[in-house]
């Protein structure tokens, strides 16, 4: 069992003359302490009734105060003992702490942007900064409470983004990491769980279809016919895409990575930074004639001169590749209207590319599946073109 008590902390004297009002809790014989944020004089406070006295300027607002603070510590230890396990007085005071804290949302945004930093997750901390400027700007700057966010606030929140002509992707983006924001404060516990809003707002109408650009094999081969200037930064990009599209769609991030300890047995070894996934890809000739340039031309870890040593904090390793990445996809619009190529390509579309073309091979969605590493081949189905349309039109035309 464990008991609640509001005293006067009289130890502890504050800067104004007067004691903190304290929460005790007693657990397993040992008393653990929670301030409620008030203070009172030994003068106004009745030490019999453990509340202050009828003489206190602020009495009834501060005997409110005091029962709502006791209501909320018997709900926790309630909760606990529901749960049938253990908890230590210290346990009590970590959740009322959290549920005596009264954190803005702005506030917390911050908190979540440290965290991921810390963690090195500097992409996704830039996408939480970016949805808190979204939110100032929508609120004029002011903050604001996590019981403010209801459906009409997520509404208004979507339709200025549509009257400022926003993509309903990017409105998506801005919504899922507010919900993921909501979602942890619930976790813990700076926000009740009955107020989250979620439940009636629907992100999923924002989601538009993906837009399926891959090359065919023809256009591919355009691509690699293209003559560019050895060591330009076209060359440098053309090699990327091509690497990338004869080791299943490698992602920009994980070649920017790649390192020479990673191709081993004339094969490619590596994790994928997003997923986490394993691959280990058998190199194919167009492969090591791309490793060799670079074996003759660099002396650093890495293979490709996306990186250096001189790249070893998160922060600029992240604007060192998405800067690297820009410049890339620059270069590829450049070379596929060198190559009188109609689709804009980025790096992407190399990972598009070798799905689509293995699957007009006639090789299988789950194999393909299997070699982009995805877990369901309906994920599959978005990294493939539509060309089924034009195979059933040409089926169709067999009823002529």
């Amino acid at each position: 069992m464990a008991s609640i008590k509001i005293v006067l902390y009289t130890q502890k004297i504050l800067a104004n003359g007067e004691h903190p009002i304290m929460l005790r809790i007693i657990k397993d014989r040992k008393p653990t302490y929670l301030s409620i944020g008030k203070s009172c004089s030994k003068i106004l406070w009745d030490f019999k009734e453990n509340a202050p006295k009828k003489k206190h300027p602020f009495k009834h607002e501060l005997d409110m105060l005091l029962a709502k603070k006791i209501r909320e510590a018997s709900k926790i230890i309630l909760d606990f003992e529901n749960e049938e396990r253990y908890f230590s007085g210290e346990a009590i005071r970590n959740k009322l702490q959290k549920t005596f804290s009264k954190i803005s949302v702005y506030q917390f945004f911050d908190v979540e942007i440290e965290r991921l930093t810390k963690a090195n997750r500097i992409g996704y901390a830039r996408v939480f900064k970016d949805t808190k400027r979204e939110l100032m700007r929508f609120r004029g700057g002011k903050d604001f409470q996590f019981a403010d966010v209801n459906v009409k606030f997520l509404n208004d929140f979507e339709a200025q983004f549509a009257e400022r002509g926003v993509a309903n992707n990017s409105i998506s983006v801005f919504m899922r990491t507010l919900r993921k924001l909501i979602n942890s404060a619930i976790t813990e516990g700076y926000c009740p769980a009955e107020i989250y809003p979620f439940k009636a707002y629907n992100i999923s109408k924002l989601t538009s279809p993906t837009i399926k650009r891959a090359l065919t094999k023809e256009q591919m081969k355009k691509i690699i016919a293209t003559e560019v200037t050895p060591g330009s930064s076209l060359f440098h990009s053309k090699n990327y895409f091509l690497f990338s599209f004869y080791n299943r769609g490698m992602n920009f991030t994980d070649l920017a990575f790649l390192k020479w300890s990673d191709i081993r047995d004339e094969r490619l070894h590596y994790v994928r930074k997003k997923t986490g996934q394993h691959y280990n890809i058998e190199l194919l000739p167009p492969s090591k004639e791309i490793l060799e340039y670079y074996q003759s031309d660099t002396r650093g870890e890495f293979v490709f001169p996306i990186l250096n040593e001189g790249h070893r904090t998160a922060i600029s390793i992240h604007n060192r590749t998405k800067k690297m990445l820009r410049q890339t996809n620059q270069d590829l619009k450049e070379i596929a209207k060198m190559a009188d190529i109609n689709v804009p390509v980025t790096t992407y579309v190399a990972r598009h590319s070798w799905g689509t073309i293995l699957k007009r091979n006639g090789i299988s969605t789950s194999i393909i599946s299997e070699g982009y590493g995805h877990t369901t081949e309906r994920t599959t189905q978005i990294y493939l073109d539509s060309f089924e349309n034009q195979t059933l039109d040409e089926a169709n035309r067999a009823l002529l």
